[in-house]
């Protein structure tokens, strides 16, 4: 009775873990930053420091998103896309000016939490946060695919078109 037990227990863990498992790879694909959090993340360390909020960039999100897929097809960070286009002639290419503009690439993280915490962490080294922290930069566009991240930061143009992120009441 013990033996048979213990088999069919290991058997509803083999088909559970293999269920599981099938579903693991459809929920990661699945995965996609939530850029409104990432970036109210990001204002809460600004506003510590008495800097204005960042605002969204809908359109260098776009363009963000795309280098991203084209670093995931590659399986590789690199500034220069595979059609050799760096972030200002992407940019340029979508109709986006801005007197400054500054590219971030990251790949590992598939987790909102673990990748605001990144690029929050006032570590010396931690360049991103530097620039997170500077009045030249007013907006972020973050693209993302399979583990590739790209986060394009924008300074001020009066042609570009931002938005607030949406922050989720505390509660």
């Amino acid at each position: 009775m013990k033996r048979r037990t213990m088999a069919m227990a290991a058997s509803s863990v083999a088909l559970v873990s293999a269920a599981v498992g099938a579903a693991l790879p459809a929920a990661a694909a699945a995965y996609y930053p939530d850029v409104d959090w990432i970036t109210c993340q990001v204002n809460e360390e600004r506003a510590a420091h008495g800097l204005p909020v960042l605002r969204v960039s809908d359109k260098a999100s776009e363009v963000a998103a795309g280098h991203a897929r084209d670093m995931a097809a590659r399986g590789r960070l690199g500034a220069v896309g595979s059609d050799g286009r760096d972030l200002r002639a992407r940019l340029t290419d979508a109709g986006l000016y801005s007197a400054h503009a500054e590219e971030f690439m990251y790949t590992g993280y598939r987790h909102d939490g673990y990748f605001a915490d990144t690029i929050t962490d006032p570590d010396p080294g931690n360049d991103i946060y530097a620039s997170l922290m500077s009045t030249e930069v007013t907006a972020v566009g973050i693209g993302y695919d399979s583990t590739y991240w790209d986060v394009d930061l924008l300074g001020p143009h009066r042609k570009l078109v931002t938005r607030a992120a949406v922050c989720a009441a505390a509660g």
